[in-house]
């Protein structure tokens, strides 16, 4: 449940509009990207167990090499 108060009935209005705007917007970039992409339903959106795991693993060794993650090398 959502809740929302305007101060005036201008400042709903508006609200309203811009939200109707938004929503025209994100249909026809659903359907935009619908027609572009082949939609597949298996798992091309979700993680995969490797990928995590290995994450998982990069992150631990980051954590045992001394803490702080250096990510340029210093000049000599």
């Amino acid at each position: 449940m959502v809740i929302l108060r305007f101060r005036s009935e201008s400042e709903t209005k508006d609200m309203l509009k811009k939200v109707k705007k938004m929503y025209k917007f994100a249909k026809e970039l659903k359907d935009c990207l619908e027609e572009k992409v082949e939609y597949d339903d298996d798992e091309d959106y979700r993680y995969d167990d490797e990928d995590e795991d290995e994450h998982r693993e990069m992150m631990e060794n980051r954590r045992s090499n001394g803490g702080s993650y250096r990510r340029y090398r210093k000049s000599m």
